[in-house]
């Protein structure tokens, strides 16, 4: 997994629908979401200061996964209970694992924050919570 990717399912859960990437480096990576592809106007700027070592787990990675390909945000609120979408994520990922270890996968998702950039600045956060 790289951060491309990650931030690919990430914030392809949050609405993307494409991301054109910016400036890399070894601890920072940028881009431009596009929310809409026929809307040039619907666009957020975001960096991440994260090198490719300090990348979530792969479980992390599976759960943004699904909560992308299932839709199940609005706008950055989960929108299924915790144990429905503990279901779904064993489910997507032909596994079984206890509440707690689900729990902690999902607290790591949530804890995660991508900041949005307007005119240079970081404004605001992507995130995504219960």
């Amino acid at each position: 997994m790289t951060r491309k990717s990650f931030l690919a399912q990430f914030l392809g859960a949050l609405g993307a629908e494409r991301i054109n990437w910016g400036l890399e480096t070894e601890n920072y990576i940028s881009g431009t979401v596009l929310y809409e592809l026929d809307d040039p106007e619907e666009f957020q700027d975001f960096c991440w200061h994260k090198s490719e070592a300090e990348l979530p787990s792969q479980q992390v990675f599976s759960l943004a996964k699904v909560l992308r390909e299932e839709r199940l945000l609005s706008i950055d609120k989960i929108t299924v209970s915790r144990g429905e979408l503990k279901k779904r994520y064993e489910a997507a990922c032909g596994i079984q694992m206890e509440l707690k270890e689900f729990e902690s996968v999902l607290e790591s998702l949530e804890e995660i924050e991508v900041p949005m950039v307007d005119d240079g600045e970081e404004t605001d956060i992507y995130f995504i919570h219960e």
